[in-house]
C-alpha cells in the first residue's frame, strides 16, 4: 500500500482575509482561487496547504492519498476505529474520515479513474 500526504485543509468563515494573512504574512502563494477556496502553494511539490469554506471555522483535515482504501479500512476496523464513509468525494476521488487520538479530523482519499493523474499515488 502506498500512501501520502496531500492536504492540511483549514475551515473559515472569511476566505479573502485568511488569503490575505497568508499571501501577506508569509508570503505564499496561491496556485488555486475559488468561490470559498484558497489553495496555497505549500513549497512541497503534491502537498497543498488550504482555506476553505467547505469546512466550519477552526476545523483542520488532513487528508492523505492512498493506492489501497480497502487496506486502510481493514486496519481501521482491526483496530476498533471508527469512520465514516467510504464515499465519493471531490475530483473523483472515494475517501474515509476518522478522528486520530487527539480528536483530529484525518480524510484518506484513494483517486479512481475519474480523478486527475496528478493526484494519483
Amino acid at each position: 500500500m502506498k500512501i501520502r500526504l496531500q492536504e492540511i485543509e483549514l475551515g473559515t468563515n472569511n476566505p479573502s482575509k485568511s488569503k490575505s494573512f497568508y499571501s501577506s504574512i508569509l508570503g505564499l502563494e496561491t496556485s488555486v482561487e475559488e468561490t470559498g477556496l484558497n489553495v496555497f502553494q505549500s513549497g512541497i511539490t503534491g502537498v497543498d496547504f488550504n482555506t476553505s469554506t467547505h469546512l466550519p471555522s477552526k476545523t483542520i483535515v488532513t487528508s492523505f492519498l492512498t493506492d489501497n482504501l480497502q487496506n486502510v479500512i481493514d486496519r481501521l476496523s482491526a483496530n476498533g476505529i471508527l469512520f465514516n464513509g467510504p464515499k465519493k468525494s471531490h475530483l473523483g476521488m472515494t475517501s474515509i474520515e476518522f478522528k486520530d487520538p487527539d480528536g483530529y479530523l484525518v480524510r484518506v482519499n484513494q483517486p479512481t479513474e475519474e480523478s486527475p493523474n496528478w493526484l494519483k499515488v
